[in-house]
């Protein structure tokens, strides 16, 4: 969900939509467009996640083959406009003469609008290129400061002029351009014997083949070992679901349920793979919260989301399972698959920038509940 995380106060926005004509646009339907926002008075600030690497920031632009729009974290150190157009830049390849002339912000009826003035040199670059690298320069121009500073809309001119090229005329806002958040692929390998079915994640296409080769090779591995253990009559199934799929990380969650032959009721259970494709490690929910703060918060009731029919239940089981902030800190320390082979307390995925828990309960409860941290 986007979020307005403020305003900011740009006297110049009010000068250039203020009496503007054709003459001065190149546009009446620009024109129009412009003069229909209303400038905002406070500062729009970027929405920028601090971590270790410093300030993450998403920058879009072309697959290796030119193909489709993709996403990439870089760690800079603030984020500013300048510094959006500079990574952006670079991820492009794009000539070093184009840079921002300004970025204003506005309303637009209920759409939060930003107004990207480029100079001269990117007309000119984007007249030199392909159909194709035009859109993919274009997609990933608005896709990057929609994204940085949270906007639905977003308007691109040229010295405050139309945007023309020799294939379109950009005289109106532009929404989010299509994109995927990773190059590579995760296909479905089905494992099947008996009344048994599980759906196994593997990685294609991953830049670094090691990597991939590795993880292919413990999901696999994995899979196969549940397969051989499951020794009972009935039914056992595995299906799963990719939370988070970017370049750097990959967040799967798996979730099964059986029902063994004789057994009033099936039984579900989840379990998560996440992994850091920039060094190949497991990613631990202790890698990035901290487990105490965590522990104190979920005791506290606060920090955290669960389905609404299930809160009251489900604080009144936490202490009874746990019976202090300590003692659920330190099965949150044990979560997720270490890479000494240690079996793990309970599971953690990502999601759209969130992290999520996958607590092991009472039958009654579902056997497993998902909760959503307030923890980024």
């Amino acid at each position: 969900m986007r979020r307005w995380r403020g305003y900011l106060l740009l006297a110049a926005f009010g000068i250039c939509i203020s009496g503007c004509g054709r003459k001065e646009t190149g546009s009446e339907l620009l024109t129009e467009t412009k003069e229909a926002v209303k400038p905002v008075t406070e500062a729009v600030e970027p929405a920028a996640e601090q971590t270790e690497e410093g300030i993450a920031l998403h920058i879009y632009s072309g697959d290796e083959a030119a193909e489709q729009i993709v996403q990439q974290t870089v760690h800079v150190e603030e984020v500013t406009e300048q510094v959006v157009m500079k990574e952006l830049a670079g991820a492009l390849g794009m000539d070093e003469a184009v840079g921002l002339a300004g970025l204003t912000f506005g309303m637009h009826g209920g759409d939060k609008v930003a107004m990207l003035d480029m100079n001269r040199a990117f007309a000119d670059y984007l007249n030199r290129l392909s159909g194709a690298g035009e859109r993919i320069v274009m997609g990933s121009l608005v896709n990057t400061f929609l994204d940085c500073y949270q906007c639905d809309l977003l308007m691109i001119t040229v010295e405050g002029k139309v945007l023309e090229t020799s294939r379109e005329i950009y005289e109106e806002f532009l929404e989010m351009y299509d994109y995927v958040e990773a190059s590579y692929r995760v296909r479905e390998m089905v494992l099947s014997e008996g009344d048994i079915s599980i759906s196994c994640p593997q990685i294609e296409g991953l830049p670094d083949e090691e990597i991939q080769g590795k993880w292919n090779r413990i999901i696999l591995g994995a899979e196969e070992r549940a397969m051989d253990e499951w020794d009972a009559s009935g039914t056992y199934e595995v299906t799963y679901e990719i939370k988070t799929m970017t370049k750097d990380v990959l967040s799967i969650l798996m979730d099964g349920s059986f029902h063994a032959e004789g057994a009033a009721h099936p039984c579900s259970f989840k379990y998560t793979y996440n992994i850091d494709l920039n060094t190949g490690e497991s990613i631990r929910l202790a890698d990035h919260v901290s487990v105490d703060k965590v522990a104190e918060n979920m005791f506290a009731g606060t920090g955290y989301y669960v389905e609404e029919s299930l809160a009251p239940h489900f604080s009144e089981r936490l202490k009874v399972i746990y019976e202090s902030p300590g003692a659920l800190a330190r099965s949150l320390a044990g979560y997720d698959y270490s890479e000494d082979g240690s079996a793990p307390y309970g599971y953690s995925y990502l999601a759209n920038g969130k992290v999520w828990l996958c607590m092991e309960v009472p039958h009654a409860l579902g056997d497993y509940i998902e909760i959503e941290l307030d923890a980024q």
